[in-house]
C-alpha cells in the first residue's frame, strides 16, 4: 500500500469510526485533546496523526489504534521500511515509523529515532502493554517515577496505561522498536 493510500485509508477509518458513535469532529477533537484543525486534516488525509494522536483518536473512540488503520486481509503482511508518521509538535525531532499494524490485529510495531537531547514532549499512556528494545545507543526508560537505564540490546516490558517516556543518554541518541500489544 502506497503512503498516500494509507494516509487516506486512516482518514476514511477516523471519520467513519467518529460517524459511527454519532460525534461532531469538535467533539472526538475535544475528547482526544487536539485541534479541531487536525482532526480535520487527518480525516481529509492531509496528514497522518502522529503516534500520540492516533492513540488519543483511539482511546477518545474506544477502540485500538490498529482499528483505525487501513484494512488488509492478508494472513502475512510485509512492510517495507514502514510507513513515517509526524512528530508530535513543532521542534521534535524524533522519528517514528509504524512497522507493522492492521485492524483486528492486537500488535503494533514501531521503530523510533531519537537525536541526542530530544526526549518525549511529554509522558505518553495508553491501554494495552508496550516492550520497548533498544537497537542503538542508551536511553533512560521513566515509568511513572520510576527510571531505567537500558542499552544496545536491552529490551523492557511496561503496562502502557502508565505514563512513559524516553530520554536518550550520550552523544549518538537511541534507536528503539516499540511492539504494542492491546
Amino acid at each position: 500500500m502506497m503512503a498516500e493510500e494509507w494516509e487516506l485509508g486512516v482518514g476514511a477509518r477516523v471519520r467513519t469510526a467518529r460517524e459511527e458513535r454519532g460525534l461532531t469532529t469538535r467533539a472526538l477533537a475535544s475528547l482526544a485533546g487536539l485541534s479541531q484543525s487536525l482532526l480535520s486534516d487527518v480525516e481529509n488525509g492531509r496528514t497522518v496523526p502522529s503516534v500520540a494522536s492516533l492513540y488519543a483518536i483511539a482511546e477518545a473512540l474506544g477502540t485500538g489504534p490498529a482499528e483505525l488503520l487501513p484494512q488488509d486481509d492478508d494472513s502475512a503482511r510485509l512492510t517495507e521500511h514502514g510507513v513515517p508518521l509526524p512528530s508530535a509538535g513543532p521542534g521534535e525531532a524524533v522519528s517514528t515509523r509504524m512497522l507493522y499494524g492492521a485492524p483486528g490485529r492486537r500488535i503494533e510495531v514501531y521503530m523510533s529515532s531519537y537525536p541526542p537531547g530530544q526526549t518525549d514532549p511529554e509522558p505518553f499512556q495508553h491501554s494495552g502493554e508496550d516492550i520497548i528494545m533498544v537497537l542503538e545507543g542508551r536511553m533512560t526508560l521513566t515509568v511513572g517515577d520510576r527510571d531505567q537505564e537500558l542499552r544496545a540490546g536491552d529490551a523492557a516490558w511496561l503496562d502502557s496505561s502508565a505514563p512513559h517516556s524516553i530520554q536518550p543518554l550520550g552523544r549518538t541518541g537511541v534507536r528503539i522498536i516499540v511492539i504494542t500489544a492491546r
